[in-house]
């Protein structure tokens, strides 16, 4: 009987007290270890997050972690040993539950970060170099190319990579020199946080019949900044063309030999490069009727072969508003009337991503194909206009949510998707009657509307009014403002190869009214340059958006101080100041298809 009332006094007291001893001990274990996992999740989340430790200050019962973005408390128990290695931006700490835990920690020199550095890494751009780096956390690399002459040459652009290992791109170095490059390490907002400095060293280079060139004029505080990409076809036409990029000092700091490399090697017929929206170049290949895609650095990252959709390539691509490529292309079953060839007057429409045609307009079906000037014995057969060449359509852009394109025997004209033509510029001479409603009326610049059938019909000019001439480059400022160039071919009807003859090309912008089915010549530049101007074909018109200049670039046959060749001209079009010449002068005399001003580094590079 005793031993069972002992039991029941065991089971009804003793055993439920030991039990809530050995529960009370366990909570407290687990918020022990809760407080230590919390302690840990929270520097964890801070060097998940990128951030650097700053520094560390101690007090009584905790310390206080200090990152770029605030601060950690963590208790001095859950701490056991504390180790600093600044050299390497790094803190070390072993905590009670046996772990370890890195810290990203801001240290002293960053020297160490540069694990490699190879200077032309495609074996094409020998101004350019890639440096790998393993950076203390996460982060962005700013590199500084410095100029040789101060801040004017330097060259600076912040990586948009943000992780820990980096293969950086290093451009715009200059040839047979010591170049100094700065890395500098920021935060993902751009926020230094520390910088190194490399040398690269670069050879002279040696290319057989390089351009020439000459800074005329440089009014650098005003230029638009950037550095003018010459796309310059290389000896001639069949030649592999040979891109490069001079800055505003006249330094040459980027050029691509492509003859070197296996997939380009034979890269020809083209009117440049033109960077995309992911901050490539893609330029069509009319030597191998493609359209290719190409990095900084000249690798080749696509093709599409045209051939096999029925096309060949001729003068340019353009990358459209929904990605699409919008090319102009030769139609290999064309045909005249009389089963003759037909060649430069069909736009097609690519999509790049499936390679599928999206669209094909042929322009026999928008413009008049009867609109022919027979030889006039004076123009050489390859610039004179023929049967099968009646067009020359020579570019092709977009304006608002319309196409622009321009053709050197027709003029200016803009066509909607579904292949309607809605209004041409050009001299309404000989033009059909169904097109005479397409043809806008001239209004000289003054506002005045022209009503003299000499300048209508394009045999005359006025002070403030002429047609284009064999242009290219249209640039839509607007829905209803272009720039265009107008080469001045053949002008006023009469051959640029004929004694006597005043030729000239201009930059002109225009204005639309579609209202009123008028056209405005707004400004332009040009004429008094004379041939000093003057390019019979190619050439090509920019607007520069930071300070609202234009580049003129006339590129072929230009009279210049050093030969003859092309001249990038940087204008003002509210003064008509001369704000940068630069001469470019080719055995050739043909100095470039365009030239274009751009940053070095793509934004999203």
């Amino acid at each position: 009987m005793a031993v069972q009332q002992i039991g029941r006094f065991f089971t009804t007291l003793i055993l439920p007290l030991i039990c809530f001893i050995l529960l009370l001990f366990s909570c407290k274990k687990d918020r022990e270890t809760t407080n230590e996992l919390s302690s840990k999740l929270a520097l964890t989340s801070k060097i998940d997050a990128g951030e650097l430790l700053l520094d560390i200050n101690q007090h009584t019962l905790e310390y206080v972690f200090n990152f770029e973005k605030g601060a950690v408390n963590v208790p001095v128990k859950d701490i056991l040993k504390i180790t600093s290695d600044l050299a390497h931006w790094r803190t070390k700490l072993s905590l009670s539950d046996g772990s370890e835990v890195e810290v990203p920690t801001k240290g002293t020199s960053l020297d160490f970060i540069v694990e490699n550095i190879k200077l032309d890494p495609s074996g094409y751009n020998p101004l350019s170099a890639m440096v790998n780096v393993r950076l203390p956390t996460y982060g962005r690399v700013r590199v500084t190319v410095r100029g040789k002459h101060g801040k004017l040459g330097t060259i600076t652009h912040l990586c948009n990579d943000d992780t820990p290992r980096q293969n950086v791109s290093i451009l715009g170095l200059y040839a047979d020199y010591d170049n100094m490059v700065d890395l500098a390490f920021t935060d993902r907002e751009g926020n230094e946080r520390g910088s190194t400095t490399i040398h690269i060293i670069t050879q002279a280079l040696t290319v057989q019949d390089f351009p020439q060139w000459k800074i005329v004029k440089g009014q650098t505080d005003k230029m638009e900044p950037g550095v003018n990409l010459v796309s310059y076809p290389g000896q001639s036409e069949i030649d592999t063309s040979l891109p490069y990029m001079i800055d505003n000092e006249g330094e040459l700091r980027w050029l691509l030999l492509l003859k070197k490399s296996p997939d380009l090697q034979r890269f020809s017929g083209s009117i440049g490069l033109k960077r995309t929206k992911k901050g490539t170049f893609i330029s069509g290949d009319q030597s191998q009727q493609r359209v290719v895609e190409i990095d900084l650095f000249g690798n080749l990252i696509n093709q599409w072969d045209l051939a096999k959709l029925g096309y060949g390539f001729h003068h340019e691509i353009t990358e459209a508003a929904n990605g699409n490529f919008l090319i102009n292309v030769t139609k290999a079953a064309a045909r005249l009337n009389n089963g003759q060839p037909r060649i430069n007057d069909f736009i097609i429409e690519l999509n790049p991503q499936t390679g599928v045609l999206a669209n094909e307009w042929d322009l026999a079906k928008q413009l008049d194909t009867t609109r022919y000037i027979k030889p006039d014995g004076v123009t050489p057969p390859a610039f004179s206009q023929s049967p099968n060449n009646w067009a020359h359509n020579n570019s092709i852009t977009e304006i608002g949510e319309d196409l622009l394109a321009t053709a050197r025997y027709q003029g200016i004209f803009s066509f909607n998707h579904s292949g309607i033509t809605q209004w041409i510029i050009s001299p309404h001479k000989n033009w059909g009657a169904k097109y005479q409603p397409l043809l806008l009326k001239p209004i000289a610049e003054d506002g005045t509307a022209i009503t003299d059938p000499a300048v209508i019909n394009g045999d005359a000019a006025l002070a403030g009014f002429d047609w284009p001439w064999g242009p290219h480059t249209p640039v839509a400022l607007s829905k209803d403002r272009i720039l265009v160039f107008d080469n001045g071919y053949n002008r006023q009807w009469k051959s640029n190869f004929a004694p006597g003859v005043n030729s000239y090309s201009r930059v002109v912008e225009y204005k639309i009214d579609m209202a009123n089915r008028t056209v405005q010549q707004v400004w332009s530049y040009g004429k008094d340059r004379g041939t000093q101007g003057f390019s019979q074909a190619i050439s090509g018109v920019q607007y520069l958006g930071q300070t609202g200049h234009v580049l003129f670039c006339p590129g072929m046959g230009v009279a210049t101080s050093i030969g003859s060749g092309g001249r990038v001209v940087e204008i003002d079009p509210k003064t008509k100041e001369v704000i940068f010449d630069l001469e470019v002068a080719t055995g050739s005399g043909t100095a470039f298809h365009r030239v274009t001003r751009m940053p070095l580094y793509p934004e999203n590079m």
